[in-house]
Order: structure tokens, then sequence, then C-alpha cells
């Protein structure tokens, strides 16, 4: 193998690779990126997988000899980062080594055969969708995922959802669940479970103007760009129906205010607040009213709203996951409430529902009655 390329394209193609490269696998050639040269079509050709995801880049390069190697992940985008010059050649000699050549510099690498690496499976070109936005759609649904160390799988995954409107995306961590309208323009009949990591690690490499030409193969879901392809592989099953609540939602008191302003009111009281992250809300006639109390001490801030339908006792909630929620969103927002508390916020293409905590249990009195 022998190549002539752009150091800098190179370094993006392998830091964009090595995001799917496993840190630990039963075979040395999948902990590795496989390049791989190919004269007829002058392109160079960076893969790397962990079983879960695959992430594969090419660019154009001159080729005087095709062939391919798996290097090191680690140390191949750290050599082309510490290169002098913009050209970079790298040649594969007798002694089966890869040397990286730019100005006075040369890396050899051990490396191994590239024959024997998997590679990702291709839909049919006709089966595919495009689509565009993805880094929007993963920013207003993953945060709303459970945690790795979560047991159900589905509380794990972003549910994609393909209709006659476009594409939505919904995700659940049992006690919050967030829904986000997609591109309009992807339209079909489909369902699908992706891992919530995938799809991070997709909007990771892309920018919400990437159109991505979506389609199954296999077990996997495969987005393609012409340089870029990424492949996931899905879940199986069914995910619940968490659409159904906004449908059934019954509001019976809602309060209007700014979404700024009660973000900095909730990042200002959970410093006081419990190792179960629980702070009240009670309402007042035009304001509401946030607190938080530990061992610590207490803390309260208000913020200015119109409050229609006031209930006469505070909610109770998590501050995390809504002061994540809060923090993708401008402007004015309606908060939501049923009778019991539940609370949805719902602006734009956006929609999101919390369930309440309990009330803090107050301590009992220690005196004894005479």
């Amino acid at each position: 193998m022998l190549v002539h390329a752009n150091r800098q394209e190179m370094l993006l193609l392998a830091s964009q690779a090595a995001k799917a490269a496993p840190k630990s696998a039963s075979s040395e050639a999948v902990k590795g990126i496989h390049v791989e040269a190919d004269g007829r079509r002058s392109m160079l050709t960076l893969t790397a997988t962990n079983y879960e995801i695959v992430i594969r880049t090419s660019m154009g390069a001159s080729v005087e000899q095709s062939g391919s190697v798996v290097v090191s992940s680690t140390l191949f985008p750290a050599i082309l980062s510490k290169l002098p010059e913009e050209d970079v050649d790298l040649e594969v000699g007798k002694n089966g080594r890869l040397a990286i050549r730019s100005g006075n510099s040369c890396f050899r690498l051990d490396v191994l055969s590239g024959d024997k690496y998997p590679m990702p499976e291709l839909p049919f070109p006709d089966d595919t969708l495009p689509v565009s936005g993805l880094c929007s759609l993963t920013r207003n649904t993953v945060f709303a995922a459970a945690e790795e160390n979560a047991q159900s799988p589905f509380m794990k995954c972003v549910r994609l959802r393909i209709g006659p409107e476009g594409l939505k995306a919904c995700t659940s961590n049992g006690f919050c669940i967030m829904e986000a309208d997609g591109d309009k323009q992807c339209k079909g009949k489909s369902d699908l479970l992706l891992p919530a990591r995938s799809l991070k690690a997709l909007a990771s490499i892309s920018k919400d103007s990437d159109v991505y030409e979506m389609g199954l193969a296999g077990k996997s879901l495969v987005f393609w760009s012409g340089t870029l392809l990424f492949s996931a592989r899905l879940v199986e099953g069914h995910f619940p129906e968490v659409g159904d609540f906004f449908k059934n939602f019954s509001c019976e008191y809602s309060v209007h205010l700014d979404a700024g302003e009660l973000r900095d009111a909730v990042q200002a009281v959970a410093a006081f607040a419990e190792s179960n992250a629980r702070i009240g809300l009670a309402f007042g006639e035009h304001e509401i009213t946030l607190s938080a109390e530990s061992a610590c001490g207490k803390s309260s801030a208000q913020v200015k709203a119109l409050v229609l339908n006031a209930p006469s006792t505070p909610f109770y909630y998590n501050h995390k996951k809504l002061l994540e929620y809060l923090c993708l969103t401008r402007d004015k927002i309606t908060l939501e409430f049923d009778k019991t508390g539940i609370l949805v916020i719902r602006p734009g293409p956006t929609r999101y529902l919390q369930s309440p905590m309990r009330p803090p249990v107050k301590a009992a009195n220690s005196q004894k009655a005479a």
C-alpha cells in the first residue's frame, strides 16, 4: 500500500472513525482502525466498529498501490496530529510495517492485515429515505434516556418513528418522557429502536445541515452521506406507547413564564436539594416559588408568572432532568399540571412530561405524651 494524502483531512477522518473503536475486544484487529487505499477510485477509507456501531469515512487521495491494514485507533490519530506538514505518505514496507511520513518526520507502526476486518452491510439504495436535522433531534431527546446501568434496554433507547407527518423521536427513563419532531420530509411507515448512545455518537460527527440516506441493512440502521457512513445495531422489541400520555393528559393548572428565569431559579435552589434531587414548586398569585431543603440548609427563589387555577399545595420534582430540558428551551413557556402534579411542557416541536415526587416526610415529634 502506498498513498499520498492531506494530513488535516486524514486526521479528521481518523478522529471520527476512532469514536467507534472499542477499548477492549476479543479480536486485536477490531480494536483498531481499518485503513483501505483504493487505486481504482483514488480513495482512502477509514473504518472502525465496536459491533454496536460502525463509522466509515472516505476522502480523495493519490493511491499508487492499493491495499488495507488495521492500525492502532489511538496511535494513528495522535501521530497525524504531530506531523509537521500537510502532505502525508502512508506506505506498507516489505517488513509489514506502516511508514507514516511527512516532511522530515517518519513513524513506523506495527499493523495487522485488513483482509478479515468486519465491514458494514449496506442498504439497497431504493429502500433509503433522506433525513437531516439529526443533531437537533438528538439534543432534544437523548438526555431523557435512562442511564447505562438501567436494567431495561428500552429505557436506554430512542424510538424513531417514521410516519406520514415525518420523523419523530421519543425516549423515557421511567419518570420523564421526551418527544420531539424531526425532519418532516422524511416520510414512511416504520418504528425503530436505536440505543441513545449510538444516536449521540452519530450526532457527534454530524451537523444539522448534513443530509443522510437512511435505510435498514440486516439488523442495523445505516446513515450514508456519500463520504461518511454510520451504522448502528437496532434493539429488538416494542417501545411503550408513551405518546398516549400526552394525548390523554388533562390539564388542571397552568403557569405561563419565561423559560430562562425558571432555569436560573432551578439552578439557584438546586444547591440545597437532597440526594434525591427533590425541589418544591409552590404557586402564588403572580409568581411561583421554588424551594429545596437538606441538612445544609434551605433555599428558595421566586419567578414572576401568570398563574391560572393554582393548587393549594406544592408539587415536588426531580430537578436534574427538568433542568436539562429547560436548557433546551427559549422565550416563554407554559407549564401544565394535572390534578396529581404530572407536569407537561410542549413548546413548538418538543413535548416534555415529568412525574412528581412524593412530598418530603416531616420529622415526627420525639416528645412523649405526658
